[in-house]
């Protein structure tokens, strides 16, 4: 990123020592270590990055080679990644709460020489695969004690770098060309085995100038709190990539649960997240205005709905005029202030992706004064492909393209995108790399979708995911889920009916949500009649607003929320909807017995 007209950098070594030498002593990663929150500025994370480098030279890595990292969040993970790059090495990420048999699956596949790796325990995870990854010649452990006759400390990996060997080999990475391998990325994916995605440096910078070009004016967004796994592609794209490239802060959350806290700590003025996580704050925020007393609930009721009018015409480019503005004062001053400053007081965006998010839950935040902009895209695509920003969006779509991409629909509705930031094959995998890209070099997304006609594109589901039901009717399960969510009892749910002649779902209960909203049934179990009563009161309220083929006939309550460790969801916290079928298989085929579904017709 340099004057305009400029030519971009070439690689992200280099706009990595760009970003060093105009930083110096400013704040790049804010971490809590010791019981107190501390800082590295560009300088450090410069010199540290270099002695990785140098580090991973000695131990005889040469350019091209892979280089995996198997981590939560943290600076050290950061370093990991720019040191590798620094190296001219190729960056595998790997989720850290994969089995054992499944990182090894990735490491090896990918042919990493060097692993990366949290802490003894992650480090003893691999021991057990050892014999299924020959070409590993060192694991390297951010903390804890190396155990094994290839295992390091990150510290002694620095400390064993030779400063002039360092110095040529960075030098050396700066120079890469362009298209030259950036990282292999691992779909977490709901099915199959993952497939490695393999991004240039080209892929990476283009698409971060692209975004740049979008939002020109990134002064606000100063400082970010990074907690999704850095392993995807969307957390390592806008929350480390990006701030570096803007020359901005990154600070790392000391764990998901830690999370509230962190941000009231660190007040960020960014932050990316899934739709999961607004909904937990809406659901939260929700449970905690049902225990106050009825005039403070009115209250609330009357400044969401205040706010929700000036978030309307804020959106479609209207003035307030003086009678709303003064309404919309009251009500920043009496509630959305405090929502704000439950938030740390000092957010002014929220990029969300990964799946869709209800247009309820973004009103609700733009009502308080928050920019939600929602935006879409794929590992292969480098993140993004379509965003809304702050100054042009539309609530309820994922924004318009990028610069420089090409976005089509299909005849039969699926988004294809070619261009810039488009990977160009999965590794060893030239079968489905093949099988991805359409005759003309369009990407086939798997998502279907539309656009309006003021250009603002829509997800409607991925096509995998569409159910038709034996009469025919085409249903986007994912909109029906969504508005299930949003009822204050029910924590999650999967929607199901292809090939059948109605639709039911499995729900899980927010008992929590239900303590605070009727505490006389947050205990009883599962097929009590009144919690089950008061359930399909919930579930009618979501079909009052569907037409009758997207309506819910049955429901199951299931005894505990989908999760990851579970295996209902995935990291980014979307359903593996095979995996929950095949487990409530018994459950569902229940719930279309003809008692239960006396009179239903599709």
């Amino acid at each position: 990123m340099g004057a305009k007209g400029s030519e971009p950098p070439a690689n992200v070594t280099e706009f990595f020592l760009d970003r060093v030498a105009e930083h110096g002593e400013k704040s790049l990663f804010r971490y809590h270590r010791d019981g107190a929150w501390t800082d590295m500025s560009y300088v450090q994370a410069g010199r540290r990055t270099r002695a990785i480098a140098g580090g991973l030279a000695a131990l005889g890595l040469a350019i091209g080679d892979r280089v995996a990292i198997m981590s939560n969040n943290r600076p050290e993970w950061a370093l990991a990644d720019l040191g590798s790059l620094c190296a001219g090495a190729v960056v595998v990420t790997v989720y850290p709460s994969l089995t054992g048999e499944d990182a090894a699956y990735i490491i090896a596949h990918s042919g990493a020489k060097v692993v990366f790796v949290e802490n003894a325990d992650l480090a003893g995870k691999l021991r057990t695969q050892v014999a299924r990854l020959p070409d590993v010649i060192a694991t390297v452990l951010f903390e804890g004690e190396p155990a094994g006759d290839r295992e390091f400390g990150l510290e002694a990996l620095e400390g064993g770098a030779n400063p002039e060997v360092a110095d040529a080999r960075v030098r050396e990475a700066a120079a890469l060309p362009p298209d030259a391998t950036f990282s292999i990325l691992y779909t977490s994916g709901t099915t199959g085995v993952p497939k490695g995605v393999v991004l240039t440096h080209r892929n990476l910078v283009l698409t971060l100038e692209a975004v740049l070009q979008t939002t020109p004016d990134t002064t606000p967004y100063d400082l970010n709190l990074s907690f999704l796994p850095l392993a995807h592609a969307l957390e390592r794209f806008g929350g480390l990539l990006m701030p570096l490239y803007m020359g901005r802060t990154v600070a790392y959350a000391r764990s998901l649960q830690t999370v509230p806290e962190d941000i009231q700590a660190v007040r960020p003025s960014f932050l990316i997240v899934v739709p999961r996580v607004l909904e937990k704050i809406v659901a939260r925020f929700q449970a905690k205005i049902a225990e106050e007393p009825a005039w403070k609930q009115a209250l609330v009721r009357w400044s969401l709905s205040v706010g929700a009018e000036a978030s309307r015409r804020r959106e479609a480019g209207q003035y307030f005029g003086p009678v709303l503005g003064l309404k919309r004062a009251i009500a920043d001053r009496l509630v959305f202030s405090k929502i704000r400053a439950r938030l740390g007081g000092n957010l002014k965006l929220i990029a969300c992706g990964s799946a869709p998010l209800s247009i309820e839950i973004a009103r609700f935040f733009h009502a308080a004064g928050i920019s939600v902009c929602e935006g879409w895209g794929a590992t292969e695509t480098s993140a993004p492909v379509t965003i809304n920003v702050p100054h042009d969006y539309r609530l309820g779509s994922v924004g318009k393209p990028l610069p420089g991409l090409e976005l089509v629909l299909a005849p039969d509705q699926e988004l294809l995108v070619r261009g810039p930031g488009v990977f160009q094959a999965y590794f060893k995998d030239e079968a489905s790399s093949d099988a991805a890209f359409t005759p003309d070099g369009f990407y086939r997304t798997g998502d279907i979708g539309r656009v309006d006609a003021d250009g603002y594109y829509y997800i409607v589901d991925r096509k995998k995911d569409l159910i038709i039901t034996s009469g025919g009717k085409n249903v986007a399960p994912q909109k029906i889920e969504n508005l299930l969510r949003e009822r204050p009892a029910i924590s999650n749910a999967l929607v199901h009916g292809d090939k059948r002649p109605c639709l039911v779902a499995l729900l899980t209960l927010d008992r929590d949500a239900l303590q605070a909203h009727r505490p006389d049934l947050a205990t009883r179990p599962e097929d009590d009649a009144d919690l089950r009563m008061h359930i399909q009161q919930e579930v009618d309220a979501v079909n009052s607003k569907l037409p009758r083929f997207e309506q819910i006939k049955a429901f199951c309550i299931l005894p505990g929320d989908f999760s990851h460790e579970g295996g209902e969801l995935t990291l980014t916290l979307k359903l593996r909807r095979r995996f929950i079928e095949q487990r409530y298989q018994d459950s569902l085929e229940s719930l279309y017995d003809a008692e239960l579904l006396a009179g239903a017709r599709p």
